[in-house]
């Protein structure tokens, strides 16, 4: 079984982190095509980082650099002014990826919270939505700070309001389809009912 966990782990992250990688790209494409963005903006990687943490724990936060990437690959194609050189930066990209692994804060709410009793409840999927805004845009703002010396808390809420809609939106709709949830626990929930049922059958 660790075997083959493992490999679905891998499938699962590699199919993640490519929908991730694919969808930023293309968003923050569109947005820039409608309006440079002069702050750094988000399409999905918010939504696909509470995915994968909730699926695979802190395993999960391995497709945070890729997810990372593409925000920074997708936000120069329209950046071509040389006053949004240091967008360029690779400091920039450490920005993004820290932000990107606070979603590590999950697994603490986790503990208090099962990730079930979580999103069995719109009101309890959007509390966890909104602990990720919080603390990702604070990280942000605190990694940019140390970086460029500018604390910009208000700016990046703004510019990454659309990011914070679809993360609400799609951890409500993708819960009820079952998409979010622990895949180990999951898997040794189903292996103890086999195992129950086979008993039940010899007796």
């Amino acid at each position: 079984m660790v075997t083959s966990l493992r490999k679905y782990m891998v499938i699962d992250l590699a199919i993640l982190a490519l929908i991730g990688c694919l969808v930023e790209l293309l968003g923050i494409y569109l947005f820039n095509a409608m309006l440079t963005a002069t702050m750094i903006t988000s399409a999905v990687s918010l939504l696909m980082m509470l995915i994968s943490t909730t699926r695979w724990g802190y395993k999960g936060l391995i497709i945070a650099p890729l997810l990372a990437l593409a925000t920074i690959i997708s936000g120069r194609f329209f950046n071509v002014h040389a006053e949004f050189k240091a967008l360029y930066d690779w400091k920039l990209y450490l920005v993004i990826l820290i932000s990107l692994l606070s979603f590590a804060v999950n697994l603490l709410w986790y503990k208090k919270i099962d990730y079930r009793q979580t999103y069995k409840k719109i009101s309890t999927t959007v509390g966890i939505c909104l602990l990720d805004i919080v603390v990702s845009q604070l990280v942000l703002s605190l990694a940019y700070l140390a970086f460029y010396g500018q604390f910009l808390l208000l700016g990046f809420i703004v510019w990454n309001a659309f990011a914070f809609v679809i993360l609400i939106i799609g951890a409500i709709v993708l819960s009820k389809q079952g998409v979010i949830v622990n895949i180990k626990q999951n898997l040794l929930e189903r292996e103890e009912e086999l195992e129950l049922e086979k008993k039940l059958e010899f007796n």
